[in-house]
């Protein structure tokens, strides 16, 4: 089971579904899901945005909805200054965000893993 259809069998369908794989970060306006976020956080960086601080300012929206993303911190540690950032910046949102939610679920191998909540 992927993370999309663990979210959905939680929650239901979603109507407002934002994938940052396909669309900017600052197009999320009311959003029920947003997918891909890792992807979200790399775009940010790209345009040198402060990725922590842009998420913080939409904490008010992002209260109600569900958010994935993949992890991608994990292997060989890149040589590429802009990979490990990404990792990094990445790692340190989800810390965040997981600081703020009332729920927060891991899915591994198609396994659940409730970790609050």
């Amino acid at each position: 089971m992927g993370k999309r259809v663990y979210a959905e069998k939680l929650y239901g369908s979603f109507e407002n579904i934002y994938d940052l794989d396909n669309q900017k970060p600052e197009a999320i306006t009311n959003p029920g899901l947003i997918v891909n976020l890792h992807m979200g956080v790399r775009k940010l960086l790209e345009r040198n945005i402060n990725v922590l601080e842009f998420f913080r300012n939409k904490l008010e929206i992002l209260r109600d909805c569900v958010i994935i993303g993949d992890e991608i911190s994990g292997g060989v540690i890149p040589v590429d200054t802009l990979e490990r950032q990404w990792r990094d910046e990445t790692g340190k949102l989800y810390q965040f965000l997981a600081s703020e939610a009332e729920i927060v679920d891991r899915v591994f191998a198609g396994l659940p893993l409730r970790l609050r909540g």
